[in-house]
C-alpha cells in the first residue's frame, strides 16, 4: 500500500511538474511572441525612417543642384547682359544706359545661353545666321538691330 501511495504521489508530482513546465513554456512562448511582434514593429519603423532619410537626402541634393543651377543661370544672364551692353555701348559710341535698358527688355528673349554657348534665336527658337552663313554673334546681332527700323531708334546715328 505504501508503495502504491508513493507511486501515486510521484505521479502527482510529475503531473504537477509537467503542468508547471507547460505553463512556464506557454508564458515564455507568449513573451517571445510579444518580443517578436515588437521587433517586427521596430524593423518596420526603421525601414520607414531609412526610406524617409533616402528621400530627404535625394530631395535635398536635388534642391541644392537646382539652387546652384539657378544661380549659374542668373550669373550667365548677368554676364550676357553686361556683354551685350558693352557691345551696344561700343556700337553706339557712348554710355547710353537708359536706351540700353529699354532695348534689353525688347531683345533679351532673342538671346539664349545653351550648353554654355550664347545663341541668337528668332521668335520660333531657331538660331539666326549672318548673311555669309555663320552663326550670328552678339556683335552681328547688335549691328542687325542698329539697321532694323524698329530697334534703330535706340542707337545713335
Amino acid at each position: 500500500m505504501e508503495s502504491e501511495k508513493n507511486q501515486t504521489e510521484k505521479q502527482l508530482d510529475y503531473q504537477a511538474l509537467l503542468a508547471a513546465a507547460k505553463e512556464a513554456l506557454k508564458l515564455e512562448y507568449q513573451r517571445s511572441a510579444a518580443l517578436i511582434s515588437q521587433l517586427q514593429a521596430i524593423k518596420t519603423e526603421l525601414e520607414q525612417v531609412q526610406l524617409e532619410n533616402k528621400i530627404l537626402r535625394e530631395s535635398s541634393y536635388e534642391n541644392v543642384v537646382r539652387h546652384f543651377e539657378t544661380r549659374i543661370q542668373a550669373a550667365e544672364a548677368r554676364s550676357l547682359k553686361t556683354e551685350v551692353r558693352q557691345n551696344f555701348l561700343e556700337i553706339n559710341g557712348c554710355r547710353d544706359d537708359e536706351s540700353f535698358d529699354t532695348l534689353w527688355e525688347s531683345i533679351k528673349n532673342k538671346i539664349q545661353i545653351q550648353d554654355g554657348e550664347v545663341r541668337i534665336v528668332s521668335q520660333n527658337g531657331t538660331p539666326k545666321f549672318t548673311l555669309n552663313g555663320k552663326l550670328m554673334t552678339l556683335r552681328d546681332f547688335l549691328q542687325s538691330l542698329k539697321e532694323d527700323p524698329i530697334s534703330s531708334k535706340f542707337f545713335l546715328n
